[in-house]
């Protein structure tokens, strides 16, 4: 992952999925465990929810 990864959009669930190269049902778990993010049943993701994410994967840090 680079920087030019970090200019987010707007992203399925399902596409972010394979981006990290993870399940949809880990990725669902491994939302669970970050703190504000709540996205219920919604399948598209903001880029501040993706960003949050890639973080708590352990890119950007």
């Amino acid at each position: 992952m680079n920087e030019q990864n970090w200019d987010m959009k707007f992203m399925s669930k399902g596409d972010l999925a394979k981006k990290l190269n993870v399940s949809t049902e880990t990725l669902r778990l491994k939302m669970k465990e970050i703190k504000g993010l709540d996205t219920s049943r919604r399948k598209l993701l903001y880029p501040w929810e993706v960003r949050l994410i890639y973080l708590h994967f352990g890119y950007g840090k």
